[in-house]
């Protein structure tokens, strides 16, 4: 057994020589490819951030676009909107004014119509007054009574007339 606690110096220099060539295979078969696929993923990681930077960049200049193109839309829509009402007041203030000058004419059309009609009453009185002025003064003439009986007549002829 103390063999086995004893090192070997042949199985050292074995171990030795076989870490070695170990290490001269990993740097010569394993090393470039490792290495070249680090920093082929490294270049790959950072083409990817300015990929996202960029990205980032053209959505920040599409929603700085798109803010500006909202901002002129609801302008466009609010003067649209303005003409529309201003066009509706214009067209309100016409139809007010149409109303008005329709009122006015018929207003004067029943005012001459009264007049006419006035006219025609006040003519039918006055010939009916006419009418019994004459038959009171027959009457006067026939009887050819005293002045009190003449204005008893006439007092009765007034009568008549308050009552037609």
């Amino acid at each position: 057994m103390e063999d086995l606690l004893k090192p070997d110096v042949g199985v050292l220099l074995l171990t030795v020589c076989n870490f070695l060539l170990l290490v001269f295979l990993l740097k010569k078969f394993a090393w470039g490819p490792i290495i070249g696929a680090l920093e082929k993923r490294e270049n790959q990681i950072e083409s990817d951030k300015q990929t996202a930077a960029n990205a980032r960049q053209s959505a920040e200049e599409l929603k700085k676009e798109l803010d500006e193109r909202l901002a002129q839309i609801s302008n466009e829509a609010a003067q649209k909107m303005a003409a529309a009402v201003k066009a509706g007041e214009a067209q309100k203030e016409q139809l007010l004014a149409q109303a008005k000058e329709q009122t006015e004419r018929m207003l004067q059309q029943a005012k001459a119509q009264i007049e006419a009609e006035k006219n025609q009453a006040l003519a039918d009185v006055r010939g009916e007054i006419a009418q019994l002025s004459l038959l009171a003064a027959a009457r006067v003439m026939q009887r050819q009574v005293k002045e009190d009986t003449a204005d008893q007549i006439v007092a009765q002829v007034l009568e008549e007339v308050k009552r037609k």
